[in-house]
């Protein structure tokens, strides 16, 4: 167990989080050199696998955010015991990093630890002390030029870093609005540590020959030369991802592409996700010299999991398709703007769309009487809910 508590240890997160599990500290060596550490919180030592909460988190696979509701994986007592916060201190399971000058990886140590954050943020927060820089933070301004370097070297190897806004359904005084969310600069920073915590734990698995659920993905074009044909277009990465192969979960670690990463596992939440619950409790049982998970059984909570995802995304397509008819039911625009990306059933009359004004790429039935082309913009009016999609005419 190492005592992190002497760190001066950042939370970051949005506005009232339900599941608060990670933290980020600098570390000072004494020739002046800068060590990243990144805090996870460490709920698998609350209780064995197997045991009926294991169980239970396993059947539910994750937390469910809805538009009005959130259904946790794990009991809210385990998550409370769990969860990090300022001046509180807390296990966890830390990664220390040593970076090259091109941002690349020295070297790198896993432990088990204990933390106690001075500082609890919110993206809002981080951003202005990026921008103002005070002295009393430089903390924060040191760890933000590490991690941008890393970014610059992940791209360097092949990584894709997409920059496009994205969209959330939010209800403010019972009235439905649709927001445009532009990733922060303090979004990027923390997203590049999570990323970073993943690689150095698949790196980990890898080297104690450990079972893991190895996340990979193959890109089957070039994506300079979609992004340059595609420059000036507001959907040009929606473009991009129709040629790149989906990501998928196996036993055997390999490239995750877009990542530019040899390889990579999700492990940063493990309150609300339970293959990321599993990997930690592969790293904790091996830093602790206990028994580890075979890897017939990784194999098959990986199947499970898959199965599971499935389900789940069918509840989050049906809570979002909810929203969204009770948001064009409730509108009064003769027509909207959309960018046409492609047809997805031509038959059916289903096209994947994009609607600049909401940063809302969604997959609607469309009729129209003319031929549409890719990427250019249409003028259409909205007809009804049709069932599992919103229908839409031209």
């Amino acid at each position: 167990m190492r005592d992190l508590t002497k760190l001066k240890t950042y939370i970051i997160d949005s506005d009232n989080p339900h599941e608060v599990d990670d933290a980020i500290s600098l570390e000072t060596k004494e020739n002046n050199t800068k060590k990243l550490w990144i805090h996870i919180s460490n709920p698998c030592k609350l209780f064995p696998l197997d045991s009926s909460i294991d169980n239970d988190a396993r059947k539910k696979n994750s937390s469910i955010y809805l538009t009005s509701e959130y259904y946790p994986m794990l009991p809210k007592s385990i998550i409370v015991e769990a969860n990090l916060k300022q001046n509180k201190v807390s296990n966890t399971i830390s990664a220390s990093i040593d970076f090259n000058e091109n941002g690349s990886i020295n070297k790198y140590e896993i432990v088990e630890a204990i933390i106690k954050p001075k500082y609890q943020l919110t993206y809002e927060d981080t951003n202005e002390i990026i921008e103002l820089e005070p002295k009393e933070e430089k903390e924060i301004i040191e760890i933000k030029n590490l991690l941008l370097k890393s970014i610059n070297y992940r791209k360097s190897q092949g990584a894709i870093i997409f920059e496009n806004p994205l969209s959330k359904i939010i209800i403010n005084n019972g009235e439905i609005i649709i927001a445009k969310i532009d990733k922060s600069l303090a979004q990027m920073i923390i997203s590049e540590a999570m990323i970073l915590m993943g690689y150095v734990t698949s790196l980990y698995l890898f080297d104690n020959n450990l079972a893991g659920a190895y996340r990979s993905q193959r890109i089957n074009c070039n994506p300079k030369d979609i992004l340059f044909k595609y420059k000036d277009s507001e959907i040009k990465y929606i473009l991009l991802k129709q040629y790149i192969g989906k990501s998928f979960i196996t036993l055997k670690p390999s490239r995750h592409e877009s990542l530019g990463l040899k390889m990579y596992v999700q492990c940063t939440s493990p309150l609300r996700r339970y293959l990321d619950l599993v990997i930690q409790r592969q790293v904790y049982n091996k830093i602790n010299n206990l028994n580890t998970i075979e890897s017939n059984i990784v194999s098959e909570l990986i199947n499970y999991s898959k199965k599971r995802q499935l389900e789940i995304n069918n509840i989050y397509k049906n809570d979002k398709l909810n929203y969204l008819t009770i948001f064009f039911n409730k509108q009064s625009k003769s027509f909207y703007k959309i960018i046409f990306v492609k047809w997805i059933n031509l038959k059916r009359n289903i096209a994947l769309v994009y609607f600049p004004d909401y940063s809302l790429e969604i997959l609607i039935i469309l009729f129209v009487s003319v031929d549409i082309y890719c990427n250019k913009l249409y003028k259409v009016k909205y007809n009804r809910n049709n069932k599992d999609l919103l229908e839409f005419s031209y």
